[in-house]
């Protein structure tokens, strides 16, 4: 179902939205643009194509109490805090993140495991994405099964033509969504002029690397100089893994007393050096070689083998925010994608 809304009206039909839904978007704090729940919407940055930050926090917390406990004398009481109340609506998400949203899913709501914190989330969220006319020039989503288009996992696909948006519902939701009177149908000429805007946008990126030709250079590396050198500039931030989309290493903490307190999961990542400390003392990835070839491995290898699908959705977040400059598309140039 195609429809249009025109940007005039936009905003009305985000004050609606706001009277039925928790509404999560691009907005500013402090001084970057990041998925927040929203109070107007005058609160939206439109602008921005890559927030610094990715919408996996709306899912998956930086920090997430997951239940509380008390003991009495005579009982031990829990109090679980994986109720989500009221639906929600993930707006103006690119297609990236929601492929790593994807991806995601795969790890945490799967027939076998239901992590219920993220999944009772999910259930009760509708996505509004939209297209990027304009990619910028560290986007390599082509090169790891994306597009600035692609609408899988969307309840709503938004395109933008200038003076209105191109609305497609994709699932139940989204013809709810549509049916708001702001809405016309679309004619062939909006749709004529959305193929061309994705047309355009898609020459915008770089030629898709080989992704096979990477695993197989995985599977026969991993003793291999290589990781040396391509560690020799890493600080081992981590920064790359807390802003990346598709990264959701955690680690579990007790905070509290033997009477009262809570368990918590916090964002962790396998590039500090004591993720992989065990008890005994001794830690598998001990330097950052062993950690940054984990990464590497993990995003275009493991994940290929276990998931089906890339560990990396070519946002570009890690190549623009990397303090020493770490460039994740010429190491895959490196290990023999061109």
């Amino acid at each position: 179902m195609n429809k249009k809304i025109a940007k005039a009206d936009i905003n009305q039909w985000l004050a609606q939205l706001l009277k039925d839904y928790a509404v999560y978007a691009p907005t500013r704090v402090a001084n970057y643009v990041a998925y927040r729940q929203i109070a107007s919407p005058d609160d939206i940055v439109w602008d921005c194509l890559v927030t610094r930050e990715p919408p996996k926090g709306v899912f998956f917390p930086q920090t997430e109490t997951l239940f509380q406990y008390v003991r009495t004398a005579s009982d031990l009481q829990l109090r679980p805090l994986d109720t989500v109340e009221g639906e929600r609506i993930l707006w103006g998400v690119r297609p990236c993140d929601v492929q790593a949203l994807l991806v995601q899913d795969a790890v945490f709501n799967t027939p076998d495991v239901r992590d219920v914190y993220y999944a009772n989330k999910r259930d009760k969220t509708t996505i509004i994405g939209i297209g990027c006319n304009r990619p910028l020039s560290t986007c390599f989503c082509t090169s790891v099964g994306g597009g600035p288009f692609k609408k899988e996992g969307v309840d709503v696909f938004l395109t933008d033509l200038g003076d209105a948006y191109l609305a497609e519902a994709l699932t139940q939701k989204g013809k709810k969504l549509l049916q708001a009177s702001w809405f016309h149908p679309a004619s062939d000429k909006d749709l004529e002029a959305a193929r061309a805007i994705e047309e355009t946008a898609l020459k915008h990126l770089p030629p898709p690397m080989n992704m096979e030709a990477i695993k197989q250079r995985l599977d026969a590396m991993i003793n291999n100089p290589f990781w040396d050198e391509v560690q020799a500039t890493c600080l081992g931030c981590g920064v790359c893994t807390f802003l990346c989309p598709v990264c959701h290493c955690f680690d579990i903490v007790d905070e509290g007393t033997s009477s009262c307190g809570q368990r918590v999961r916090n964002w962790d990542t396998c590039q500090y050096c004591i993720y992989t400390l065990e008890a005994s003392g001794h830690n598998p990835r001990p330097s950052g070689k062993e950690r940054t070839r984990q990464r590497l491995m993990h995003k275009f290898d493991y994940y290929l083998v276990n998931q089906g699908v890339i560990g990396c959705v070519g946002c570009g977040r890690c190549v623009q925010l990397c303090p020493v400059n770490l460039d994740i598309r010429q190491i895959l140039v490196q290990l023999g994608a061109a």
